[in-house]
């Protein structure tokens, strides 16, 4: 953690994927279904981390690079669908540990929260509604290809103090930056600081209340 914000925050907006999710679990678990009808070795689960935040089909074409494009896309479509069928064994894991916790405190503190994911509607409603925290969240955007559309319509085009973003990518870091966002990076997830550039970093969930001048304590 580097610094203290300034201004009230009133708007947290998240990211999903390797921000509040640990990911990999679901893809793993659908890896491990739909590879071998393809003939396929599943990839390890730190080879799926590392690709995590590329768009479809690329980060499928990231895994597999040495295989048939078209039999890695239509592989892909099917690991998209199994994961939503695999969702309801791994639940329980795929929250990274105090993300459930903070996101409460939050709401309890009146703090909006928001969720900013590249991830396709399906993938992100199910894992917020499996996972038990789709009501903290008062509004939801997904399936733009950055995040910088998504955080100026968050935003209304309008005073900018008062948001903050928190993920795990440089294209979350680089949406807030092009909207005048403070951004923090999440290094309990995926984020590495050497990549990611941004304004802040936590190394664990509730290192975000001391950002945004929340005591620990209830």
């Amino acid at each position: 953690m580097d610094k203290i914000v300034e201004n009230q925050i009133h708007t947290v907006i998240f990211d999903l994927d390797g921000t509040l999710s640990d990911s990999a679990i679901l893809t793993m678990a659908a890896f491990e279904q739909v590879a071998p009808k393809f003939n396929l070795p599943a990839p390890g689960i730190e080879a799926v981390r590392s690709a995590m935040g590329h768009p479809n089909p690329d980060f499928y074409y990231i895994l597999f690079p040495d295989f048939d494009r078209e039999l890695i896309f239509n592989m892909g479509q099917i690991v998209e669908e199994e994961e939503l069928r695999e969702l309801p064994r791994v639940k329980d894991r795929l929250l990274f540990p105090g993300c459930r916790e903070l996101l409460i405190r939050l709401n309890e503190k009146d703090v909006r929260l928001c969720i900013a994911s590249t991830g396709d509607k399906p993938h992100v409603y199910s894992v917020l509604k499996e996972t038990g925290i789709e009501e903290l969240f008062e509004e939801v955007s997904c399936g733009y290809p950055d995040k910088f559309e998504m955080l100026r319509k968050m935003t209304k085009g309008g005073e900018k103090n008062g948001y903050l973003m928190v993920g795990d990518m440089k294209k979350d870091s680089e949406g807030a930056r092009a909207n005048g966002i403070l951004s923090v990076g999440a290094c309990y997830g995926y984020c590495k600081r050497e990549l990611a550039e941004f304004d802040m970093y936590i190394d664990t969930p509730f290192d975000l209340l001391d950002i945004i001048k929340i005591k620990r304590g209830v």
